[in-house]
Order: structure tokens, then C-alpha cells, then sequence
């Protein structure tokens, strides 16, 4: 058991009266082999009473088993959150790519507001005023929801390693979310057919065939930059997505550079997605052209050295000047923009937004729903044209075989 004691020189009898301040002690579990700790309280009854909350708790704490070192709970977030980036095995260790995306994250969203924070300070309401002022910033919701599911595995982990007595993610937002964490997606950022094919003739011919991966498959950009023939089952007309290109680390001095992660967004295991005719046919035209390199037989290499894979900044610098050589610099379209066309044609097409979800691999279809489904009135209207209709075509003859399968 703790004891309240005072370490004055007076009289047990006149401690009530005294001007000595209340002193908690008590030996942490383990018994006799525990160490023994002490805690000061300020001086009179009211001392004296928080001094007893805090020592019926502490041996409340010990019987359950969930007493935390005091000194543990002082650490500053910034340093629970290194050692949260460098846990688990070796197995389990973040992927270098993932340490650039979350160390980007702690400096631009975290640093700030938690990172000379003592740990065990951070209550639910700190973590209610950072998604408030992260709102008054001007993020948007999905943005926000990402960052965190990030800030509450850093403190799920410091719980779980015995840092901090309580989860305050847990009581974080008890209210359920009233706005979407999706934002949809206007029609106005669906491109039409005919931009389409502009950007892909206006294109650097060595990346064309990107355009109709993202829009004929759906693909990410990362996901169609990291095309390779092993993957590409031509009796079947599907292509396995298992691999993105992202940002890797340091190229032996010269800067970050890029390199093949064997996962993609959402999934471990990858996806199966159809191959139209359109983009079969510029598949094939590249590999005819330009050939593979690699034991995997990779579509696109660096420009600048060989045996290397290509920088997503080079392949954006492509894009932007394609853009502007169509003359649609004011439509603001992204490389992402064909995926919302392939998105577009599909529900045109009347492909299930079920099967649609897992061909663009979204966590689930209500992704999609949350995204996309408000394009339904009117889709027709954006597949017309012989190009549009040929994927649409193609889209459907492909879920007719994956249900017959």
C-alpha cells in the first residue's frame, strides 16, 4: 500500500495544520523488488485530499495492472513518435518510402501542435482542437481522416508499449462523422473523350500508353509506371497490379529517386484487372517499339540512366506539357483524371459499382459509391464517340467472362 506522509519535523498530530506540503509515497509493482517513488502535493485539506485521489489510484493502477511509470508518460511526442516509426521486426518494418510520406507528415501537420507535448499530457480534447484548426486550415476531409489514422497508431502503440495509462484516440471523436470523408468527384474534373485522346497525341511518344493504362484499366499513375509483362496474362486479357512506383529513398547521393514497391494502395495481395482492346493495342505498339528491361520485363525506364526506373517528377513534367501542347491548361487535369474517366465509362456501362471497386482498387465499394455514383445520371452522355464506346464495350464483355468464370 502507498503512504501520505510529510517529511517536516513536526508532530504527526499537528500535520493538518502545518505549512509542509503532502508527500504520496509508494513502491511500484513487483512487490519489495519494486522501486519506490514519491510525489509531492501542495500543503493543507485541499492537498490533502487530491494527495489520496492520487494514491488510491495509483494502487488501483497496480491490482489491475495497468500502472504506467510516471517518467514514461513524459516523453515528448516527437520522441514516442521516432521510436514508433522505427517498431516491429524486421519483417514488419516501414518501407523507406513510407518513412519519407509519415516524417513529411509529422513536420507539416504534427511538429507543431504535439511534438514537445509530454505523451501523457495529450488529452481527447487536444486531439478535437488539431482537427479543428487542421479544418480551419482548409483540408479537406479525407486528407484529415488519413493523418489521423496515422496520429492513432502512434498513440495505440505508445499504450501498447506501456508509454501512456490511456488511448485519448479512443474518446477522440465520439460524435459520428457528418461529412463524407470522400469528397465526389465533380463532373467538370471528368475528362471527355475527345481530351483524352488530345493528351495522349500530344504526349511524349515513350509514355502514350500510360494514358490508356489509367484510362482503359483504371490504373494509379505509380501503378502504370510500374507496368512489366510477367504480370500481363494476354490469353486471358487481365493484368495483375501487385506494384506501384513511389518515392524510395536515396539514390547513392544525388537525391531521392524511385524504385518498384511490391504492394499497392489498399492491399498486399494486389488486383486483377480487364485489358480493353485500346489498351491492349498501345501495349502491345510500346513493347514493339521500345522493348522491356529487366528480369520482369518493365515497360518504362529512366531517361536518363539506364537500368533504372523513371522519376515521377520527369513523368509529371511530360503530362504538364502534353496538357498545355492540347491547349487545356484552364480544365486542370491531373493524371488522376483518367482514372475518373474510367471510372465514368464503366458506370456508363453499367459495370456494378461492387466489381468496379475492386478494378480500381478501392478498400470497398463504398469508396466508389462516395466518389463516383453521383455520375450515373447523365454518364452516357460523356462515353459518346467510337473510343468511348469501344471501353465500354470491352468493360462489359470482360464482366460477362468474370462472372462466367
Amino acid at each position: 500500500m502507498g503512504a501520505i506522509i510529510k517529511r517536516c519535523d513536526c508532530e504527526v498530530t499537528a500535520w493538518e495544520r502545518c505549512a509542509h506540503p503532502w508527500v504520496v509515497r509508494w513502491r511500484e509493482p513487483g512487490g519489495r523488488s519494486g522501486r519506490q517513488r514519491e510525489k509531492t502535493f501542495e500543503k493543507g485539506a485541499a492537498g490533502k485530499k487530491i494527495a489520496e485521489r492520487f494514491e488510491r489510484k495509483v494502487e488501483r493502477e497496480k491490482d489491475t495492472g495497468s500502472y504506467i511509470d510516471p517518467k514514461q508518460s513524459k516523453r515528448t511526442f516527437a520522441a514516442v513518435w521516432q521510436e514508433w516509426l522505427s517498431a516491429g521486426s524486421d519483417e514488419n518494418a516501414l518501407a523507406q518510402s513510407s518513412r519519407v510520406q509519415y516524417q513529411s507528415i509529422y513536420k507539416n501537420h504534427f511538429e507543431g501542435f504535439f511534438g514537445r507535448r509530454p505523451m501523457g499530457a495529450i488529452t481527447a480534447s487536444d486531439i478535437a482542437q488539431w482537427e479543428t484548426a487542421q479544418k480551419e486550415k482548409g483540408y479537406k476531409a479525407y486528407g484529415i481522416h488519413t493523418r489521423k489514422v496515422v496520429l492513432a497508431s502512434v498513440f495505440k502503440y505508445a499504450w501498447e508499449a506501456e508509454i501512456i495509462p490511456k488511448n485519448p484516440c479512443k474518446k477522440a471523436d465520439p460524435r459520428k462523422r457528418k461529412d463524407p470523408v470522400y469528397r465526389p468527384i465533380d463532373p467538370s474534373e471528368v475528362p471527355t473523350t475527345s481530351e483524352v485522346e488530345a493528351i495522349y497525341e500530344n504526349f511524349r511518344s515513350y509514355y502514350r500508353s500510360t494514358v490508356w493504362s489509367m484510362a482503359g484499366c483504371g490504373l494509379r499513375v505509380g501503378e502504370a509506371l510500374a507496368l512489366c509483362e510477367t504480370k500481363w496474362n494476354q490469353g486471358t486479357g487481365f493484368f495483375t497490379v501487385n506494384a506501384q512506383l513511389s518515392t524510395f529513398g536515396e539514390n547513392e547521393g544525388a537525391g531521392r529517386t524511385t524504385a518498384i514497391r511490391p504492394e499497392v494502395k489498399w492491399s498486399r495481395n494486389g488486383r486483377r484487372v480487364p485489358v480493353p482492346d485500346i489498351t491492349r493495342g498501345e501495349w502491345g505498339s510500346h513493347l514493339s517499339t521500345y522493348g522491356t528491361w529487366g528480369d520482369e520485363g518493365w515497360f518504362y525506364e529512366s531517361e536518363t540512366y539506364a537500368g533504372r526506373f523513371p522519376a515521377r517528377t520527369t513523368f509529371q513534367t511530360r503530362w504538364n506539357k502534353a496538357v498545355e501542347k492540347a491547349g487545356l491548361e484552364d480544365r486542370k487535369l491531373t493524371p488522376k483524371s483518367l482514372r475518373h474517366y474510367f471510372a465514368s465509362v464503366a458506370i456508363g456501362a453499367g459495370v456494378p459499382l461492387v466489381e468496379l471497386a475492386q478494378w480500381m482498387g478501392h478498400a470497398s465499394s463504398k469508396t466508389t459509391e462516395q466518389v463516383y455514383v453521383h455520375l450515373l445520371p447523365g454518364a452516357e452522355e460523356r462515353i459518346k464517340g467510337a473510343v468511348a464506346l469501344a471501353v465500354a464495350q470491352d468493360l462489359s464483355e470482360a464482366l460477362t467472362r468474370v462472372r462466367v468464370a
